[in-house]
């Protein structure tokens, strides 16, 4: 019984949530009769604070690891990180497996990743308002998958598991809470756009803004403009790089409608192009979307994009798109030179 496991009275604030089935199995005795939850219901029953906060929500979806999934840490980013004798890791990253709200992953359709709130507001591990997001997606087959730091994708195994304050599925891998920026572009390869935040000297204060999204050009699109790019000064490659950040919006690839606009740190807009199932933010294609960031999300395109351009449209037809500066190379990745050698600095969190 949940009422044994927890704080005295939670069953019945459980039952209180609006929308849900009080008639349904309290989570206590629908954990316990799932033998490959065992480790995840321990660890509930260790920190019963996290469920005193699923009253405050009109039911919850939660994603729970399977035993094999704690077994498989070791070969993941949380390894080194995760303890569970620490509250204040162990409390932020159960907080990130449930999210707001009730998703039937067997109600899905097909088609683009949506955005969804966790109940992970710990500033120490997120700058998202309302609760670090998962990005959820059907795939071909009826697979569910779950994605969550640097891409890290977790597969659902068995889902729609009901108890009276919601759903619960169980996943293959634990969900990681996304990094920051510096880490992020590392990870996927972006060291000239890494490098030109430094240049510019957007870090670390980029990456402790709340709430942004960001066109983030892979390397070969600085490479293809880096004649023209290594004579800017500092206040260029700033206002270059502020015209690829969206402020106080935290816009996934499924947001992005056709003919809207979003107004960057330059004051300037960015016009969404659909065409089939590509995206174009002007001229530049988003060729990979959707990576989570510990302050918002980041969308690789594949050109720098030009606040002096932008009117620019892009050639649906084309398999790559043309430049919007002077197309000059030079020997080198631009701006690399920038990012310090010791590293980047990823906060406080080892990983993040």
């Amino acid at each position: 019984m949940l009422s044994a496991l927890f704080p005295a009275g939670l069953l019945g604030l459980l039952s209180l949530i609006d929308g849900i089935d009080a008639q349904q199995d309290d989570l206590g005795k629908v954990l316990e009769s799932q033998s490959n939850l065992s480790t995840y219901f321990n660890l509930i029953k260790k920190y019963p604070e996290i469920i005193l906060k699923l009253p405050s929500y009109e039911g919850v979806t939660i994603v729970a690891p399977s035993n094999a999934a704690f077994e498989n840490i070791p070969g993941t980013q949380l390894n080194g990180i995760w303890n569970e004798s620490d509250p204040s890791i162990a409390i932020p990253l159960l907080e990130y497996h449930i999210l707001q709200g009730t998703i039937s992953t067997g109600a899905l359709q097909p088609g683009p990743s949506v955005l969804r709130s966790s109940l992970l507001e710990n500033p120490a591990w997120t700058n998202v308002t309302g609760g670090q997001n998962v990005m959820v997606n059907k795939q071909p087959g009826d697979v569910i998958v779950f994605t969550s730091s640097k891409g890290t994708r977790t597969t659902q195994v068995k889902g729609d598991i009901r108890f009276a304050g919601g759903l619960i599925h169980v996943v293959d891998n634990l969900l990681i809470p996304p990094a920051r920026l510096e880490n992020s572009t590392e990870t996927f390869g972006l060291s000239a756009f890494l490098g030109a935040l430094y240049t510019a000297k957007l870090l670390p204060s980029l990456s402790e803004k709340r709430n942004v999204t960001i066109f983030a050009p892979r390397n070969d699109a600085f490479q293809r403009v880096a004649g023209y790019l290594k004579d800017l000064d500092e206040d260029a490659v700033r206002n270059l790089l502020d015209y690829h950040v969206v402020e106080g919006r935290v816009v996934p690839s499924s947001g992005l409608t056709n003919g809207s606009s979003l107004y960057t740190l330059t004051d300037q807009s960015l016009n969404v192009i659909r065409s089939g199932n590509n995206l174009f933010l002007n001229s530049a294609q988003i060729v990979q979307p959707d990576i989570l960031l510990a302050n918002g999300i980041m969308h690789i395109v594949d050109n720098v994009l030009n606040p002096n351009k932008a009117s620019a449209v892009p050639n649906p037809t084309a398999i790559s798109q043309a430049p919007v500066y002077p197309e000059s190379s030079a020997s080198g990745m631009p701006f690399t030179s920038a990012i310090p050698c010791t590293g980047v600095d990823n906060g406080h969190q080892n990983y993040y």
